[in-house]
């Protein structure tokens, strides 16, 4: 009888430990999503002059990484990361500080790998803090990496994202973007070809036109490469560039508003050079 007692007292108790980690599960996740959305927040505020939302956003999130029982939430943390490392490494003034910046953004994009291999925002994000990091080191950088910015964008375009679009939506067709850009960058010799630069340029904002989703980098890169080709293509870059310069940034996609400022002022000074 005392045995019997004390087997049925076992599952009482197990059950009841169950049910205790289960809520703590819950718990937790609640926690996590609630921090998740404070950062998406504070990253909303994102400002070219003034970093604080975005180191808020990080603390925030660096304390939340990890907690969740839900491994999605784990990776959505490390993707936001990612993405405000991205915006403060832009935002950096040294050289050092860019390359530490970038370093640690391509990091938590690949930790989010490690979460989950089938989402794109991983590959994405850890491509273009690495495409920065290149930069900001010089062009004999970016070729000893041009192959992992490469898989990057592949992988990024063979995946789907965490909304279950094709990895091509991601950032505004951010991988064709990528790759026109790398194109433009790279010297002939090294592997550089304006062509490949329109072609890529021309899908990323046919891509932008098809799904009404402006996004001025397309079309300021796509001019600034159309601006060293033929003259036809040096007018079509004027053009593009005019069309571009009429809308007001702070509404012309205004999810984006603090890129867009950005962004145009990039397009009207290119727009000067022409």
């Amino acid at each position: 009888v005392n045995l019997r007692n004390h087997f049925q007292l076992g599952i009482v108790l197990g059950a009841a430990s169950s049910a205790a980690f289960c809520s703590a599960s819950f718990a937790d996740d609640a926690v996590v999503r609630a921090a998740l959305q404070s950062a998406r927040e504070s990253f909303s505020q994102r400002n070219a002059m003034d970093l604080a939302p975005t180191h808020k956003a990080l603390n925030t999130l660096s304390a939340a990484e990890g907690k969740a029982d839900d491994s999605d939430l784990n990776y959505d943390v490390l993707i936001l990361e990612a993405r405000a490392y991205y915006w403060n490494g832009e935002h950096a003034h040294s050289n050092a500080d860019k390359l530490a910046i970038f370093s640690a953004g391509q990091a938590k994009a690949d930790e989010a790998k490690d979460i989950n291999d089938a989402y794109a925002e991983a590959y994405y994000y850890a491509g273009i803090n690495l495409a920065r990091w290149a930069e900001t080191e010089g062009v004999f950088s970016a070729i000893g990496r041009k192959q992992e910015l490469i898989d990057y964008m592949n992988n990024t375009l063979s995946r789907v994202t965490r909304d279950g679009l094709s990895g091509e939506n991601i950032d505004g067709d951010g991988p064709n973007r990528v790759f026109g850009r790398l194109y433009f960058k790279l010297p002939g010799i090294l592997g550089g070809s304006h062509d490949r630069s329109v072609e890529y340029f021309r899908k990323a904002v046919a891509h932008n036109v098809a799904l009404n989703y402006p996004f001025p980098l397309n079309t300021a890169y796509y001019a600034e490469t159309l601006s060293t080709g033929t003259s036809a293509e040096k007018e079509e870059a004027k053009h593009i560039l005019d069309e571009l310069l009429k809308n007001d940034p702070k509404t012309y996609n205004s999810v984006r508003a603090p890129e867009n400022i950005e962004e145009f002022q990039y397009a009207r000074h290119l727009r000067s050079q022409l």
